[in-house]
């Protein structure tokens, strides 16, 4: 074989080679485009104003004490409910006493200031005392009035506060009360505050 045929045919060769690799290739536009997402929790942060609602010695039966206070919702999420939690620690002075001090303090109202009207004011506890309070569980901003279509909803919107009223009375019996001299009761009340509704965003 000549060398031009050889030389024809190599070249032949490389170009069907060249041929079979490009063909499968070719050029296109591109493009890319990305989505984030981020989650943060809100935050629940109730406190209540002032901490201590009342501290008031020397009281004697037939006394009543009248006192008010603010809770605050200083989170970022709306609070749906708050729910009151009480308990009582009694300090005997004369080891003598075999009643409880929690059956003569009443609580004669506790009364959400901000849930209800002048007309219909919202008392989330009327007429009940210490002891028999350490058993009820009442939600403190649960709006229950009739007029609720006039009067603020349930709950406690983020970066605001309710406020509250409450009257305590020592009840008198009419009987020897002597038992109870010197005695005290300290009253915890705990808010427990819950998230509010839940949403679709």
């Amino acid at each position: 074989m000549g060398i031009k045929k050889t030389l024809g045919l190599g070249v032949a060769s490389a170009a069907l080679g060249l041929s079979l690799i490009g063909g499968g290739t070719f050029a296109y536009f591109s493009d890319t485009a990305q989505s984030t997402a981020t989650f943060a929790a809100g935050t629940l942060d109730l406190n209540s104003d002032p901490s201590v609602i009342v501290n008031i010695p020397n009281l004697k039966p037939g006394d009543t004490v009248t006192k008010s206070f603010k809770l605050k919702n200083d989170g970022s999420l709306d609070i749906g409910s708050i729910i009151l939690n009480t308990s009582t620690q009694i300090t005997d002075a004369k080891g003598d006493n075999y009643l409880d001090l929690a059956q003569f303090i009443k609580v004669k109202f506790l009364r959400n200031n901000d849930k209800g009207t002048v007309v219909s004011p919202e008392d989330v506890v009327y007429q009940t005392t210490l002891a028999d309070l350490k058993s009820q569980h009442p939600d403190l901003v649960k709006n229950t009035g009739w007029d609720q279509l006039f009067t603020e909803a349930s709950g406690i919107k983020a970066g605001t506060n309710d406020s509250f009223s409450v009257q305590f009375e020592f009840v008198e019996n009419n009987q020897d009360q002597n038992i109870f001299q010197g005695d005290s009761i300290t009253l915890t009340w705990d808010f427990v505050a819950k998230q509010g509704a839940k949403k679709d965003y």
